[in-house]
């Protein structure tokens, strides 16, 4: 009697074990209510990417937290969020984290973009050197003249955020310091715009996806209102090396400012971050890159030649 008792005791609560372990895991790769945090810089392209997935899958929640880069693997880190969009991988420091609490995480490049220098439509100084650039950052030289530009007076550079991957891309680049950069913040990609529209000195400093899309009404009036940049690696090459951050550059990588968005997942199961992942990286959250105006980097990418008769 007491051996089929405690047999009994045994299956009951190996099936509320199992019950309460099932109770834990309250999404699947096409269900369930998730968060994932936005570097801004990338709102359009994800946005975009779960209004399709969400058309074909009605039981899939994925709210968008849009917030500076550094801000969202914070909450990665701290369990707030099931996965990040950004343009870095983790410090070190960061995957202590997740070394220290077992944790493992993925990391998944879906799209090449970069990062598109603004003036005002009635400036002709289009081209501009990575030297001159870090210069005007690190506040070497500020004026229009001190970079050869034929305009007087200072350039203004503006930037979404201070701790947005915009302004954290070139921080990395130009091995500066996170301090004393001549840099003012508008408080996101769309002000910055607004901005370089009205001050005729400022250079803006945004996502290109914001401008890329040739389809997107938005995106063709950002275009239509502001002059695009056109960036060499030395200021001193020929106009020829000069280069926009726009598809074939970046294709090919002739753009120097050209970087790679990438979603970072902490997620132990297969569940909707994994289905949301396996969506951007497939044939059709690649098309959606593709007609963004972006680069897939998990589908090939066929580039021709043709010359025009005139």
């Amino acid at each position: 009697m007491k051996t089929k008792l405690l047999v009994y005791s045994f299956m009951v609560f190996a099936m509320l074990s199992c019950n309460s372990k099932k109770s834990e895991v309250k999404d699947g790769p096409t269900t369930g209510t998730i968060s994932l945090g936005v570097d801004e810089s990338f709102q359009r392209i994800i946005e975009a990417e779960k209004v399709a997935f969400r058309d074909n899958y009605h039981f899939a929640n994925i709210n968008l937290l849009f917030k500076p880069e550094n801000e969202a693997i914070a909450d990665l880190l701290n369990d707030k969020v099931r996965g990040v969009v950004v343009s870095r991988e983790l410090t070190d420091q960061e995957k202590v984290v997740f070394t220290r609490e077992k944790i493992t995480y993925r990391s998944f490049k879906f799209a090449a973009d970069g990062i598109a220098l603004l003036v005002h439509p009635n400036n002709a100084d289009t081209l501009i050197g990575l030297d001159q650039l870090k210069a005007l950052l690190s506040g070497k030289q500020k004026s229009w003249k001190s970079i050869g530009a034929s305009r007087s007076g200072d350039v203004e550079l503006v930037v979404d955020k201070a701790n947005s991957s915009n302004i954290k891309f070139l921080v990395d680049l130009f091995a500066l310091g996170n301090t004393g950069l001549s840099v003012s913040a508008a408080g996101s990609n769309k002000d910055v715009i607004e901005h370089v529209k009205s001050h005729p000195n400022a250079i803006g400093i945004i996502g290109s996806n914001w401008i890329s899309d040739g389809d997107n009404p938005t995106s063709l009036g950002f275009i239509r209102s502001v002059r695009v940049m056109s960036v060499a690696k030395e200021s001193s090459l020929p106009k020829a090396e000069f280069y926009q951050p726009f598809g074939y550059n970046l294709a090919l990588k002739k753009y120097p400012l050209r970087r790679e968005i990438k979603i970072i997942l902490k997620e132990s199961h297969l569940g909707l971050g994994t289905g949301f992942v396996n969506y951007i990286t497939g044939d059709m959250g690649q098309l959606i890159v593709l007609k963004s105006g972006l680069i897939p980097l998990t589908r090939p990418v066929t580039i021709r030649q043709y010359q025009i008769s005139q």
